[in-house]
């Protein structure tokens, strides 16, 4: 037998531990209960449906329309914990993409932020060069042969000049050509360096979109994660108010069958009391039941809401170490290592801000900066406008409404126990009345026929 609910009350049905019953007799008089009540007089046992009380099945006067509530309280439109956990795993998703696409780009970033220093130092090294090639050659320190100044030759150790050339003084157009040729090694090298300038200005609002997206990625992960926390707790309390609701309905019935055994006089009001108080301590064990598997759904799903929240911030944690450490563009690697600081976990509060109102699920381009997405706008109106109420709890504990049933019955039981013995009694002394009589009526007919059969002329 399932000893979940603890001791065996007298009505047939399990109780609650800690209810003070006591434990001594319960079994036999349960025993002893349960043959009072198989006498003729009672109404069909009730069938339990869906709804743990169902009118159609018991006495019309235990039971009012307030036996209807069940799952029935949903707003119109009401989503599930599910819709807010999808809308974590898609942000998650848009957020890894993010952090992949802010690699690439600051990828980017370093080799043009290295070109960029390259060239940088190739022009001012061409600049210095220009003019002290100048000045040599307008002196003519330059060999007649290769072209090449008397420094440049002297510095690769080479004699100057050259074996077999000359020392030749250049002409004004020879200078100006010689001045052209480098402003022009000059030119080329500024052209490369504004280039590279230019791509480094183009990727920066993107690497700073994609900073931002990131920010509001994970304001809409902790929205969602909340909301659905959020969602959970709310159902919890929905389903408290239909526990409510039957529990106020049960305890009026076990109200009314308390007075009733108190008021019994017949055999049929007595096991009228015992079945009704079956019916009831078994609805009771019944509505507490499924309000403690409420309870544990809500606690299964917050402690799944915070599993899921760890999983995924690892995962973001992970790609983003991954990520940054092949990240060589200065000072941009740092981002991504504080980055999932931001997400944490889901908050419990009674309302929830509504963050990531901006999010664009993983896209990034200039051209839709400041997008609102109607999904994204859907949920955050949706996770803003959730307002989580308190569950309520009953008055009274099951436990000691099923004492109080006890009680009660325990008062009954012996009278139903007196009025069949009496019944019994009675009937037994009928039928030894009726067997004497036609005993009676048998002795009578035999002394007739006797007497007939002794007088005279009877025999001829």
């Amino acid at each position: 037998m399932d000893d979940r609910h603890g001791k065996v009350c007298l009505c047939g049905r399990h109780h609650h531990g800690g209810d003070g019953h006591r434990a001594e007799g319960s079994l036999d008089r349960r025993t002893v209960m349960a043959a009072l009540v198989t006498f003729p007089a009672l109404g069909a046992s009730p069938a339990w449906a869906q709804d743990l009380l169902d009118p159609t099945r018991l006495r019309s006067s235990r039971v009012g329309t307030e036996a209807l509530a069940t799952r029935s309280n949903r707003p119109p439109g009401w989503l599930g914990p599910e819709y807010a956990r999808d809308m974590a795993s898609s942000v998650t998703s848009a957020i890894l993409s993010l952090v992949r696409a802010y690699g690439a780009t600051a990828d980017q970033i370093g080799k043009l932020q290295a070109e960029e220093k390259q060239l940088t130092d190739k022009l001012n090294e061409a600049i210095r060069n220009k003019e002290a090639i100048l000045d040599e050659y307008r002196q003519g320190l330059f060999c007649s042969g290769c072209g090449r100044t008397k420094s440049d030759i002297i510095s690769k150790g080479e004699q100057f000049p050259h074996s077999g050339q000359t020392i030749i003084k250049p002409t004004p157009e020879q200078i100006a050509a010689k001045e052209r040729e480098l402003q022009q090694g000059i030119d080329r090298l500024a052209q490369q360096l504004r280039d590279a300038k230019a791509k480094l200005a183009k990727l920066s609002p993107d690497i700073d979109a994609i900073r931002s997206q990131l920010f509001e990625g994970m304001g809409l992960w902790r929205t969602a994660t909340s909301m659905e926390r959020g969602i959970i707790r709310q159902e919890f309390a929905f389903d408290a108010q239909d526990y409510v609701q039957q529990r106020t309905v049960i305890s009026r019935q076990i109200d009314t069958v308390i007075r009733e055994a108190a008021a019994a006089q017949t055999i049929p009001a007595f096991q009228a009391c015992i079945a009704d108080a079956r019916t009831w301590s078994d609805a009771l064990a019944k509505c507490e039941d499924r309000h403690a598997d409420d309870r544990g759904r809500m606690m299964t799903g917050l402690t799944n809401n915070d599993n899921s929240a760890q999983r995924q911030t690892a995962s973001v944690q992970s790609t983003a170490n991954e990520v940054a450490s092949k990240i060589t563009a200065f000072g941009l690697a740092g981002y991504l290592n504080i980055l999932t600081t931001l997400m944490g976990r889901g908050s419990d509060g009674t309302s929830i801000a509504g963050a990531g109102y901006t999010f664009r699920m993983g896209k990034y381009d200039a051209a839709g900066f400041g997008e609102i997405l109607p999904r994204v706008a859907e949920f955050i109106s949706r996770a803003s406008s959730l307002v989580i109420g308190t569950a309520p709890g009953y008055n009274m504990p099951a436990s000691q409404e099923l004492a109080k049933l006890d009680r009660a019955l325990a008062q009954v039981e012996p009278k139903l126990a007196a009025a069949l013995e009496l019944r019994r009694q009675q009937e037994a002394a009928a039928a030894l009345e009726r067997q004497q009589e036609e005993a009676r009526r048998q002795a009578e007919a035999q002394a007739r026929e006797q007497q007939l059969g002794n007088t005279p002329g009877s025999g001829s």
